[in-house]
């Protein structure tokens, strides 16, 4: 009874988490394009581009949701629209594909 138990407990859990993690490709207007993983739990965007990964912690916006770190700023606004700048780069325009 305490090995179904358990074994219940387990798949209850790893489903719940699965249905938390969202996933977005985004293709900016320079060609590049990038990978963003959103965890609730969290508060941060995970962003893989160029063969590294960043988490970049929620910020304050009034006019979208942002998370920067580091002199990364990625910046999601309405209908799959956002910017990423990095550091020492302009800002480019991606859509979420």
């Amino acid at each position: 009874m305490k090995r179904m138990l358990l074994a219940f407990s387990v798949l209850v859990a790893s489903a719940v988490s699965a249905q938390a993690q969202t996933f977005y490709h985004y293709e900016c207007k320079d060609g590049g394009t990038f990978e963003v993983g959103f965890y609730p739990e969290t508060k941060a965007a995970f962003l893989q581009f160029d063969g590294k990964s960043l988490d970049l912690p929620k910020r304050f916006s009034l006019t979208s949701q942002r998370f920067s770190k580091n002199g990364t700023t990625f910046a999601m606004k309405k209908n799959g629209a956002a910017t990423i700048k990095r550091a020492g780069k302009t800002s480019v325009e991606c859509q979420v594909k």
